[in-house]
């Protein structure tokens, strides 16, 4: 079955001031380590709450790998990797149970795992990339997000990538901040992707 999120492709380079930035598609159990080593640090803990003993771990993750409405992957910085990213197909994600989701809506889970590139400047980048990865390689005409509201990293970049809270919702878990980002003012504001953006990958 080809779905909205299948189809996304298994690479994305991209550069912004001089930086180089880069998705990769997870495999496993190649990148456990990584994984492991990232939901076991403590400024990833309270917000993902994954720091599971190895082989509860090693069992989620191969979950989520074979969970079609998603795709996972790894994010590097200067060709290191450093965090994870999830791209998930809202409609058919309990997100769906607070918002009206459209068929092609697309949404994301991401962290900055590596403490050396955590504050340095690199979130707002690296969110950048992920819009223009999904709207360059799907038919989404919105992005959306729901992180916890207590998670300022949002709020301060959120104008600058067109981002545009919607309301409070109330998760199980926590309570969230929903995002909603539409693909013709994210252009509007971000610009189109220029090819030394994608150091001419394609």
């Amino acid at each position: 079955m080809h779905t909205l999120s299948s189809k996304l492709p298994n690479d994305f380079k991209y550069q912004e001031k001089g930086v180089s930035y880069a998705l990769r598609a997870l495999k496993l159990p190649q990148d456990f380590s990584l994984l492991y080593k990232w939901m076991h640090e403590p400024h990833v803990i309270p917000q993902w709450q994954l720091n599971k003993p190895e082989i509860e771990l090693a069992v989620y993750f191969e979950k989520m790998l074979i969970d079609d409405h998603q795709r996972l992957y790894i994010i590097q910085i200067k060709e290191q990797d450093v965090g994870y990213l999830e791209i998930y197909e809202a409609k058919r994600d309990r997100l769906s149970l607070y918002y009206p989701a459209l068929d092609n809506d697309l949404g994301w889970h991401i962290l900055l795992g590596e403490i050396n590139v955590v504050g340095k400047g690199h979130f707002k980048a690296v969110m950048r990339m992920m819009c223009y990865f999904i709207f360059e390689h799907s038919t989404a005409e919105k992005i959306v997000g729901e992180p916890d509201e207590n998670v300022k990293s949002y709020q301060y970049v959120a104008q600058e990538i067109a981002f545009e809270a919607q309301k409070h919702i109330q998760m199980l878990e926590k309570k969230a901040i929903l995002y909603h980002c539409f693909r013709e003012k994210f252009y509007q504001q971000c610009g189109e992707l220029l090819p030394f953006q994608t150091d001419d990958l394609y």
